[in-house]
């Protein structure tokens, strides 16, 4: 029974100190130069240690967003079925909550927009399964919502012929009621 508890006690801070040495790298540097050599140096670990928790670095990534994305769902979940549209979207735009830098430079600097379009495509979907605050939009309304949340660069990009279609007011007014 001792030996489970050191054993357990040994893996949380391993974790901690991959999880305090690439939240470091995340603020300073975009996710491409990241490498594991860096950061098992930081972390004080062997190379070996770091992939018996981690495939690559990129699963270390998802699994930072993973834990923004628990936090979020606590979040939305705690509102009723059928919340009002502005309540949907404040939690939404709360995301991340006051937090560390790193969170915030995870969720949005362009080193990291693969990872970060991932989470906020899976956070539309879990939040289309309890509220659809959009439903009184149209389908090529709702898709532009969905796109401007899930990956604000390509409402300008690649679907940007979307958004002369529908007025600005229109995309940012609450919908009418049923």
């Amino acid at each position: 029974m001792a030996e489970s508890n050191a054993t357990d006690l040994r893996v949380q801070k391993t974790q901690d100190a991959i999880q305090t040495a690439i939240k470091e790298m995340i603020c300073e540097m975009d996710a491409a130069d990241i490498t594991v050599k860096e950061l098992t140096e930081r972390a004080h670990i062997h190379r070996k240690t770091f992939y018996l928790h981690y495939t690559c670095i990129e699963a270390l990534f998802e699994d930072l967003l993973g834990q923004i994305t628990e936090e979020y769902y606590h979040a939305i979940d705690q509102l009723p079925i059928n919340a009002p549209f502005t309540e949907v979207n404040r939690v939404f735009s709360s995301l991340p909550p006051d937090r560390e830098p790193y969170a915030e430079r995870l969720l949005c600097a362009p080193g990291y927009r693969e990872f970060a379009d991932k989470l906020f495509l899976n956070t539309m979907i879990h939040n289309r399964t309890r509220h659809n605050p959009y439903a009184a939009f149209s389908r090529e309304e709702q898709n532009i919502i969905n796109t401007f949340y899930a990956s604000p660069p390509s409402i300008f990009t690649g679907s940007g012929w979307q958004i002369k279609r529908v007025p600005l007011e229109r995309l940012i007014a609450p919908p009418a009621p049923c």
